[in-house]
């Protein structure tokens, strides 16, 4: 008996845990981790000044969030479905010394993104397709999108960089 209690125990934990990851994977945003020399380099075409407000949509262990701080000097922030990634994104900065970010345990579809300069996104198509639609209503005159490695359909991109990188970045501004 003990050791069905125990199988059930662990089963219960592994879908406690795993269910945000597959809600944001069914979202748009699946664990995929951006190469820092992307955020980087988009970060220095998209003109990015110290003190912007920088937000990451999906991101993941916080990694893009420590090059934009760290090197650009922005105030960054990031939205995360997953508990477990996020808690790895919030050590990570804490661990950078990071420790003004705003970091959200939240469905970024859901939130109010007009008071950020520069977004970034490492997601699906369809997710892109899905926020185009919000960005037009959202965001203010000037705010730069990032999208790494998927264009937004009817976009023009103000820079397309290929930098060697699987995948092309796409900077667009509002």
């Amino acid at each position: 008996m003990s050791e069905i209690v125990l199988l059930a125990s662990i089963i219960s934990l592994i879908l406690l845990v795993s269910a945000p990851s597959l809600k944001a994977f069914m979202t748009g945003a699946p664990i995929l981790y951006s190469p820092v020399r992307a955020a980087e380099e988009a970060l220095v075409f998209a003109r990015a000044r110290p003190g912007e407000k920088f937000i990451d949509l999906g991101m993941g262990n916080g990694r893009t969030l420590v090059v934009a701080s760290d090197k650009f000097g922005l105030d960054v922030g990031g939205y995360e479905l997953s508990p477990i990634i996020f808690w790895i994104a919030k050590i990570n900065l804490r661990f950078r010394k990071i420790r003004s970010a705003r970091l959200y345990l939240k469905n970024f579809y859901d939130q109010d993104l007009s008071q950020n300069d520069i977004i970034f996104c490492f997601l699906t198509p369809h997710a892109m397709d899905k926020l185009k639609i919000k960005f037009e209503k959202e965001l203010k005159p000037g705010t730069r999108v990032i999208s790494y490695a998927f264009r937004i359909k009817e976009w023009r991109a103000l820079e397309v960089l290929d930098c060697g990188l699987p995948g092309k970045i796409f900077i667009y501004k509002i």
